[in-house]
């Protein structure tokens, strides 16, 4: 493969990563009000990102929603988040074409992620992305996050393939840390949401790139 020739499998984290769906947990509460036709506040992203989304229920309640139960409001979000992902995340920069020149080259590609997989399912096979990749590894299922190499040393032990012939592809710095401590070699995307961990990303994967493009 162009860059890393000895590269044997190559695990793909999803968000951030292969579509650009970060966005929606800045416009979530937004989104959700504009619906029911209320106009949120200017900040309301910036105040409910760190939330939880119980914390983020409660918060819409209060300041919006005074007559509405928690159930509902949590219902609401859910759903804005789930067409988000069905109907509209878009791929990262040149990611069906990278996908593609891998799967000419033979290399087999899997999935790990810590998001929702049915709708991470639903928004790759929308973008015709699906098809590229064989199993999807679900941190949760394996009772793990991604602050530590687990998902990536399951996935790799599953494929056949030792570390140092595999990639990891993630957006986050402490995914890419925790696979390249692992012995992993590892592949940064830049992310609006991992901005500010640009410097480090660069410094600490073999390859950062702001697009895929740059691999073809």
């Amino acid at each position: 493969m162009i860059d890393f020739p000895e590269i044997q499998a190559v695990l793909f984290d999803i968000d951030g990563t292969l579509i650009d769906s970060m966005p929606i947990w800045d416009e979530l509460g937004a989104r959700y009000l504009r619906a029911r036709n209320i106009e949120p506040e200017p900040e309301l992203g910036k105040i409910l990102f760190p939330m939880t989304i119980d914390e983020g229920v409660t918060y819409l309640k209060e300041h919006y929603s005074p007559s509405d139960k928690k159930e509902a409001i949590r219902a609401g979000l859910m759903k804005t988040i789930d067409d988000f992902y069905r109907f509209e995340v878009p791929q990262k920069d040149g990611a069906d074409a990278f996908l593609k020149r891998i799967a000419a080259d033979g290399i087999p590609m899997v999935l790990t992620t810590i998001g929702e997989p049915a709708q991470e399912e639903a928004a790759l096979t929308r973008l015709g992305l699906r098809r590229y990749f064989g199993k999807m590894y679900v941190c949760e299922e394996y009772h793990t996050t991604k602050k530590e190499p687990l998902i990536y040393q399951i996935a790799a032990r599953e494929l056949g393939v030792s570390p140092e012939h595999t990639l990891v592809a993630e957006d986050m710095l402490q995914a890419v840390r925790a696979a390249k401590c692992a012995g992993f070699r590892t592949l940064a995307v830049a992310d609006e949401a991992s901005r500010p961990d640009r410097t480090e990303l660069i410094r600490t994967a073999d390859r950062f790139i702001d697009s895929f493009r740059e691999l073809l």
